[in-house]
């Protein structure tokens, strides 16, 4: 566990990693929606590559996706930014799999030999998440797992409770979130000046 905890986002970093695809692309639309889940749900990489079109759920204006975890565990995380569900909704378009719920959310660029698209796999994940971390100048080893961790660092760095980030996350207990806690010297520096004698 130690050694996949060793590099993670910072809140100004994630957001500069989400602004590199060129969204004006079916490719760029595809690649800030994979990178933005990940950050913003922190969904495991083969839970991604798992994704239906159905995964999206909507009641009135909330929207969640449902992420069909490990041991066959479901889970629903809400989706509050508008930036990701419209761009979602048009790669949807793009890809015609709007009315195709049992499809795979997120595609190949590259069709098969009968010329149909596939579901992205491990591999497609693997390769874009470096590209956009160089692109975006970051000197972090970042991995998909990484952007797992961002999303539950920040989180929990954002005052939610571990309870609450371990249903999130998936986790069987919150023995295991508690494992992305960090601290920061600006965060020790502020929690000094909190206390009043």
């Amino acid at each position: 566990m130690k050694n996949k905890l060793k590099e993670f986002l910072t809140a100004d970093e994630a957001g500069n990693l989400l602004r590199q695809p060129n969204r004006r692309t079916l490719e760029g639309m595809r690649d800030f929606c994979i990178l933005s889940l990940m950050i913003r749900t922190g969904i495991r990489r083969a839970e991604l590559c798992d994704l239906k079109r159905k995964s999206i759920r909507t009641e009135g204006k909330k929207a969640s996706l449902n992420v069909r975890g490990k041991g066959g565990k479901s889970r629903l995380i809400p989706l509050t930014d508008p930036d990701l569900l419209e761009t979602l909704y048009r790669y949807f378009k793009k890809v015609d799999n709007l009315d195709w719920p049992e499809a795979s959310m997120f595609f190949k660029l590259k069709t098969d030999v009968q010329g149909k698209l596939q579901g992205i796999t491990w591999a497609t994940v693997r390769y874009l998440v470096p590209k956009y971390v160089q692109l975006a100048g970051i000197q972090k080893r970042i991995t998909p797992h990484s952007l797992r961790h961002t999303f539950l660092t920040l989180t929990l760095q954002a005052g939610a409770d571990l309870a609450t980030v371990r249903d999130l996350a998936g986790h069987s207990s919150t023995n295991v979130t508690s494992n992305y806690l960090h601290t920061t010297e600006e965060r020790k520096e502020e929690a000094v000046a909190r206390l009043t004698l």
